[in-house]
């Protein structure tokens, strides 16, 4: 995610209900949702980008989910699709 920007929308940025973490991710998740409509990053990957561990990709994934920012979907093959809400 080299020289791009990501925008977080006034809805997600002024959501006191999630963290600055949280609201980060969203960011990130909206720019790699541009190409396909859905983003397929590993937790590995976003966690690299935020710089953070995993395990906190995990808890930030399922506290935008909560917040019904995001929907999560699991294709036939166990791969994760994560579409903004």
């Amino acid at each position: 995610m080299n020289n791009k920007y990501c925008k977080i929308p006034s809805l997600v940025k002024n959501n006191h209900n999630i963290c600055s973490n949280a609201k980060l991710l969203y960011g990130d998740i909206l720019l790699l949702c541009h190409q396909n409509g859905y983003c397929y990053a590993s937790n590995k990957f976003l966690a690299n980008s935020l710089g953070v561990s995993t395990r906190t990709i995990t808890k930030l994934i399922k506290e935008l989910k909560d917040a019904n920012l995001v929907n999560i979907f699991y294709t036939n093959k166990n791969k994760r699709r994560i579409y903004i809400a």
